[in-house]
Parts: C-alpha cells; structure tokens; sequence
C-alpha cells in the first residue's frame, strides 16, 4: 500500500514539475518576443486565421490557402512593414505568433449585419377586410374594400421595399467599415507541428529559426 501511495505521489510530482516547467518555458517565450518590432518578408492576410506554418513537412506553407486568404480578406501587413509581436500563445499542437493585434475576427470585432428584414406585418384593418370582402354582396361597398384592400397591400409592400433598402445601405456601411478595421487589425503566423509541442519547440530561438523565412528579428 506504502509502495502504492509513494508511485502515485511520484506520478503527482512529476505531472507539477512538466506543467511548471512548460509554464515556465511559454512565459520566457512570451517574455523575450512580445513586444519586440520586426519586420515582415511576405504579405499578411488580413484575418485571425493567419498564415499556417508546418515546420516539419516538406511544404512549410500551402500556398494555395495562402492565396485564398490574401483574396479573400485583403492585406493587412505588407512585406517590407515593421510591427509588432503582441502575442504569444502556446496550445497543444501549434503556437500562435500574432503581429499588430493579431488579425481581425477575434472575439468581440464586429461582423457584418445581416440584410434579412422582417416583412410588414398585415394590419387588423387588411385582415378585416381580406376575410369580410367574400361575404360582402353589395357592388359598391365591394368595390370600396376591394380599393382599400388595393391600398393598404401596396402601402405595406412600399415599406418592407424601404426597410430592405435601409438594412442593405446600412450593410454595406457596416462592410466597409468592417474592411477598414480588417486592413488595421494585424495578422499572425500559426506554427502547427504533427506532434505535441515540447520544450525544445518553445525557446524563442526555435521559433525565430522557423520563421525566419517569413520575419526578420533585428536580434537574431
């Protein structure tokens, strides 16, 4: 029982000091990089995806993804431009290297708006008027709901008409606004490896090396 309580205590230890010392090794990452201005040797899209970086394949980048991204959201940081490391972030697989915020469509940046717009309801006078103009049997009051059933349809047409337009200015509004904000919010480099990241993957000089093609560190 004492041996098994020792191996489990052991266990315990070990899994702290792994933890410790991986936060360890991300918080000298973090604290060596952010904030250092470099300069960038390709064109960044201007999105949070970012351009996805595969140190241990033959392809380091797929180029075809690449382009896509470039045409699709524009670019935000051009080859030749100096900015700015703002974050650094480790996960299981892969390390985010953000440049100048990171790229846009990160939690909390707008999206935008839908064109959908409700259609007009019918008033209670239409539907009055749509459910008694059957029963009606005098021609001259028939001919008068028939006017103003004429009326109150093309009336309620002629604001949902309105309403669209407005929701579809406001749209585009809100686009270009959008795109705007995109070309300002930065962009990153996505370092995914086919494996669990591990201690010799976070030295700041590990990461410069593989990126090296892309950023040139004054420093390095």
């Amino acid at each position: 029982m004492k041996h098994v309580q020792n191996l489990l205590l052991s266990v315990a230890i070990i899994l702290v000091t792994m933890t410790f010392a991986s936060a360890q090794t991300e918080s000298e990452l973090k604290r060596y990089l952010e904030g250092m201005r470099v300069e960038v040797r390709i064109d960044m899209p201007a999105t949070k995806d970012g351009i996805n970086v595969y140190p241990e394949r033959e392809q380091i980048i797929d180029f075809n993804n690449y382009g896509r991204l470039i045409r699709d959201n524009g670019i935000s940081i051009r080859e030749g431009d100096r900015t700015m490391i703002t974050k650094i972030k480790v996960k299981d697989k892969h390390i985010e290297f953000q440049l100048g915020g990171g790229g846009y469509g990160t939690f909390g940046d707008e999206s935008t708006p839908s064109t959908y717009v409700t259609p007009v309801s019918k008033s209670y006078r239409e539907k009055w008027l749509e459910k008694n103009y059957k029963f009606e049997t005098d021609d001259r009051r028939r001919r008068q709901m028939r006017e103003e059933l004429y009326y109150l349809r093309n009336e309620r047409e002629r604001e949902d008409y309105y309403n669209r337009a407005r929701a579809a200015e406001a749209a585009e509004i809100a686009k270009i606004r959008i795109q705007e904000k995109r070309l300002q919010g930065g962009s990153r480099f996505n370092i995914r490896f086919d494996r669990k990241i591990n201690a010799d993957d976070l030295t700041p000089q590990a990461l410069m090396q593989v990126l090296s093609q892309y950023v040139y560190f004054s420093e390095f």
